[in-house]
């Protein structure tokens, strides 16, 4: 309430009702007002003194008395034959006024010179020059004291010659002729035709061929998409070729830029070179690198700029494409990588060290080389552990035969003694300890003849040995028939 909103501030004070400001006082808060610049009073209807200027009339005027302040701005006025920011100058023009800054006379009409003193002797047809005391004919006078009538058809003539001046689109020596130009100007002494911009011939009524534009159509259009004209005045295009821009598609693209409106970047041309502005395609490419657009390696055992140096032969590695040097392998070194890493070290350029003992490591992985000991512990474990295999093998296609051959019970002895066999060799084979490899031995139990079982039984771990992760306690066992050998999982034949 009391302030009125100016654009998105509430700045303006309101004084409304019995608080209306009178004409010369402004509102500053709601409800109060004060007295404009350049009135104080009561009543704020008292006019500043000549000395005096601003709010309430306290500010004092700076060019009194020769002069009077604007009330807001304090700026002097100076009176007549005074001039200065302060009109401090008296002004010394005798028949003229002085200007207000610079003191310069402008003189009253017949007078002249720098302090307007000297007098005028021109005719009527003339008027007094301040400066000189020349006379300046008017129009259609001519002559030093411009008694003289013009006689060129309304046209203007030389002050001092009389020559004619002939107004636009005529020409003649009274300017009598009319000019018959149709995009042209003519000459005033024989009215032949200069050309606009974009126009030719004789009366200037043809314009320029495709391709041209300019003052005579000697200038030559830009790049201008699909041959398309240029404008005959000016030379504008209305779109570019590739590879061009401006208004007249006459710049080629900037420098790292092509294509259609120069909006395409080049590709990594050599040293950061420019590529062509059109086609985008490099001059030179850096080493190691060809094409258009510098974009395919060296191929082919070759390496270098433009792909023109051969490759040497590198045994165990590859050239670099860009340097021509050779690249070793793990496990080489050299100029030419013939060379194995020395002992102690491995992998590439032989730059690690090996962690063996007595540094003797594979120069290509690093992996350690086994002494002769236990090479042949590993020998003996896994010859072993196929005579194992082996043996397994054997006594589960025994008892596949077993299974399979029994058409009557006169034929049950025979692969029953079998079975017996394989079992009484199995017992009499001299038993191998397995406590460290922790693999199941392998058991054949002669049964009742009677019966058809399986021969193959696993027996777990020794109750002596400490329980593998890979088999189950004995508890687990439960479902076993127990003998002297320890559980047997029996496997029924079909149909019992």
């Amino acid at each position: 309430a009391g302030w009125r909103q100016q654009g998105e501030d509430c700045t303006i004070a309101l004084c409304e009702g019995n608080s209306t400001c009178s004409e010369n006082e402004v509102c500053v808060r709601p409800g109060e007002c004060r007295c404009r610049h350049g009135y104080f009073g009561a009543t704020c209807d008292t006019k500043c003194p000549p000395q005096f200027w601003g709010p309430d009339c306290k500010e004092l005027c700076i060019c009194h008395p020769h002069g009077q302040c604007e009330d807001v701005t304090g700026q002097c006025t100076c009176h007549a034959h005074r001039w200065g920011a302060r009109c401090e100058h008296a002004c010394l023009c005798q028949h003229g006024a002085c200007h207000p800054q610079s003191g310069a006379c402008r003189c009253e009409p017949g007078w002249w010179g720098a302090q307007c003193a000297n007098a005028c002797y021109c005719s009527q047809t003339s008027q007094c020059d301040p400066q000189t005391g020349a006379c300046l004919c008017h129009t259609g006078w001519w002559g030093r004291s411009c008694n003289n009538q013009c006689s060129c058809n309304g046209s203007p003539c030389e002050q001092f010659s009389g020559r004619c001046q002939c107004r636009e689109r005529t020409f003649g020596p009274r300017c009598e002729r009319y000019c018959q130009c149709y995009r042209g100007r003519c000459n005033p002494l024989d009215g032949t035709c200069a050309c606009e911009p974009g126009y030719r011939g004789k009366y200037c009524r043809e314009t320029c061929p495709a391709g041209f534009y300019g003052p005579g159509c000697r200038r030559r259009c830009g790049q201008c998409k699909g041959q398309q004209p240029c404008t005959v005045a000016e030379g504008r295009c209305l779109t570019c070729e590739a590879g061009w821009n401006g208004t007249k598609c006459d710049q080629a693209c900037g420098p790292g830029f092509y294509g259609d409106g120069c909006e395409q970047r080049c590709p990594p041309c050599r040293d950061g070179h420019t590529c062509n502005h059109i086609t985008g395609k490099c001059t030179r490419c850096n080493a190691g690198w060809i094409g258009d657009r510098c974009e395919s390696k060296c191929s082919n055992g070759t390496y270098g700029e433009d792909c023109a140096f051969v490759c040497n032969d590198c045994s165990s590695g590859r050239c670099d494409f860009q340097s021509g040097r050779c690249l070793c392998s793990a496990g080489a070194h050299g100029p030419h990588c013939n060379l194995t890493c020395l002992p102690g070290h491995h992998g590439v350029d032989c730059a690690q060290t090996c962690s063996c003992h007595e540094d003797t490591c594979d120069p290509v992985t690093g992996a350690c080389h086994m002494e002769t000991n236990q090479r042949q512990g590993v020998m003996g474990a896994g010859a072993l552990l196929i005579l194992l295999l082996g043996l397994l093998l054997s006594l589960l296609g025994c008892c596949c035969v077993c299974r399979s051959k029994d058409p009557g019970r006169q034929r049950k002895k025979s692969p029953q003694r079998l079975c017996g066999r394989f079992s009484r060799i199995s017992m009499k084979l001299p038993r191998i300890p397995l406590r460290r490899q922790k693999l199941p031995k392998v058991v054949v139990a002669h049964h009742d003849p009677e019966n058809t079982l399986n021969c193959s039984f696993l027996e777990p771990p020794s109750v002596l040995d400490p329980p593998s992760p890979s088999w189950s306690s004995r508890a687990s066992f439960s479902s076993f028939d127990t003998t002297d050998e320890g559980p047997v999982y029996c496997v029924p034949h079909e149909g019992e």
